[in-house]
């Protein structure tokens, strides 16, 4: 149908662009005619090859779901020094959550919508066995005295509200401050800082 260009360049180009639309625009601020003329290319080249603005939505986030689902567990499977391995799974938040502001809705819209195959990606990655791990180590941590005596579970709702709550409410925040993307990614930045201090205090004895 389409044979001007290379089939895998032409999908490669549309999900590029559409990236960085979603990205800038969020679901609801793109269409599929933005992403057309974006990527040089047709609303019917766009629906051929995807189908649908969402199924291109979900295709891109699912990419980038894996991608921080990757980097968390591997973090939290590491031998890092504690309070090392607490920063660095901060860091996993807000650098790939940063590239990809819209996920934390693409999350809560599995949620809502399709639990079962966020349950999927988890499940992959053996979450109980992490989280027995997680827990095996504030117990040998508390043990020692470098922390107090802290159960995971709350520890781990802690740190999620910490790290994706303020990405969850971005347009609220921008629409209120009146503050441009680029400036509350600066903001961000700054509030990792924050967010790693204060876990760090509330955990030390």
């Amino acid at each position: 149908m389409f044979n001007a260009e290379n089939k895998t360049d032409v999908q490669q180009r549309i999900l590029e662009v559409a990236s960085d639309l979603f990205i800038k625009n969020g679901f609801k601020g793109t269409s599929v005619r933005d992403i057309a003329k974006a990527s040089d290319t047709s609303v019917a080249m766009v629906n051929y090859y995807f189908r649908s603005k969402y199924n291109l939505f979900e295709k891109i986030f699912e990419e980038a779901l894996n991608a921080l689902f990757d980097r968390v567990f591997e973090t939290l499977n590491s031998d890092l020094p504690f309070f090392e391995l607490i920063e660095a799974w901060i860091n996993s938040y807000y650098e790939i959550l940063l590239k990809y502001p819209q996920l934390p809705i693409f999350i809560l819209h599995d949620i809502n919508h399709n639990p079962k195959r966020l349950i999927s990606h988890l499940m992959k990655r053996d979450p109980y066995n992490v989280f027995r791990s997680l827990e095996k180590r504030i117990k040998t941590e508390t043990e020692i005295g470098l922390i107090k005596e802290t159960p995971v579970f709350d520890f781990i709702l802690n740190m999620l509200s910490l790290c994706v709550f303020p990405f969850i409410f971005r347009n609220l925040t921008t629409s209120l401050s009146g503050a441009s993307n680029e400036e509350y990614d600066e903001l961000l930045k700054e509030h990792k800082k924050y967010v790693f201090q204060f876990i760090i205090n509330a955990l030390k004895k």
